[in-house]
């Protein structure tokens, strides 16, 4: 019988049943109204088709107000979670003893990692792989910032013409977010010829619904600022403007990197962006666009600033306007 606050399940991390057992696991707690599940895993290897379980897991029992707890027997999957961050992601909001590390992660910080491994020309074990999974990968980025529930910020905008009538505007507004998959940029004002502008910085942000509106598949890795990212391909599962989507995350801070929307008539948007720190999350830091549609060319430059975190937002904020 199920324990009222928790139950426990044991796995093995690379089990391939793993993400299966989870979800019933859940499916059972949720219809016994338990919203805590603690998981033990067993085994060396971290997989990421246990990671998209789990994540799955833990969105179904946040929305109860619950919380999913993972405890690693072996230094191998242990280690995983901490260089990943995945062990502050998976802990019941209580006080939790420090997971123990080996000598080897006691030298290096998750920063330094990879460049330690290399100089000591010891392998990266495989339980920190890059994910190829889509789900994963996706999980990864929504969950980045797991205690954000909300944010108000600033967005500056310098909108550029490159085409005829070479237009050029500043546009300022404000941008919100609220947990677990609302967005919205409202523009103190926008002149008739940047309509729609609003809409392209909300949609970089949400990587929530993904796979609800999108077939998406991995395409391996690009280059991106001197580093290798990971690239997803998206297709609209009804069918729209857009042919496809080109997305590069970066699998070190699970940030999106840059997002390329190509249109059936030929154009394309590229959309860049760069993070900073502020209160402890990762918060979009600045946004560049470059607009090659019909008849119509643009360069587009958004900064952030004067974020609060955490903040009570009305729920009307997010309403969509006809």
């Amino acid at each position: 019988m199920m324990n009222a606050l928790h139950d426990t399940l044991r796995l093995n991390a690379d089990d391939p049943s793993a993400r299966t057992l989870i979800a019933a696991t859940v499916d059972a707690l949720l219809a016994e109204d338990t919203v805590r599940l603690q998981v033990i895993l067993d085994g060396d290897r971290l997989a990421s088709e246990t990671i998209a379980g789990l994540v799955a897991g833990l969105r179904r029992l946040r929305e109860r107000g619950g919380a999913i707890q993972v405890t690693a027997v072996q230094d191998g999957v242990r280690d995983a979670l901490a260089i990943t961050g995945l062990e502050r992601v998976f802990a019941f909001p209580i006080e939790q003893p420090e997971p123990r590390r080996s000598g080897l992660f006691a030298r290096l910080t998750a920063a330094t990692f990879a460049a330690g491994l290399t100089a000591l020309a010891v392998p990266a074990p495989a339980a920190v792989d890059r994910p190829t999974d889509p789900t994963a990968i996706i999980a990864r980025v929504v969950e980045r910032n797991p205690n954000l529930s909300s944010y108000q910020g600033r967005l500056h905008v310098d909108l550029r013409m490159t085409s005829f009538p070479f237009y050029r505007t500043a546009l300022d507004g404000t941008t919100y977010y609220k947990k677990p998959s609302n967005f919205e940029v409202v523009f103190d004002r926008v002149p008739r010829l940047a309509k729609g502008f609003d809409k392209m910085f909300t949609d970089i942000g949400d990587a929530s619904n993904w796979e609800k509106r999108f077939v998406v598949t991995y395409q391996g890795e690009a280059e991106f600022n001197g580093r290798k990212d990971l690239e997803l391909r998206m297709v609209q599962r009804v069918r729209g403007m857009i042919d496809h989507e080109t997305v590069l995350i970066d699998p070190n801070a699970w940030t999106i990197d840059s997002i390329r929307y190509d249109y059936y008539n030929g154009g394309h948007i590229t959309m860049k962006q760069s993070f900073r720190e502020i209160a402890g999350y990762l918060m979009p830091a600045e946004q560049d666009a470059e607009i090659a549609i019909p008849y119509a060319k643009a360069v587009v430059h958004g900064v952030y600033t004067d974020y609060k975190t955490n903040v009570a937002l009305d729920d009307a904020v997010f309403t969509k306007k006809n």
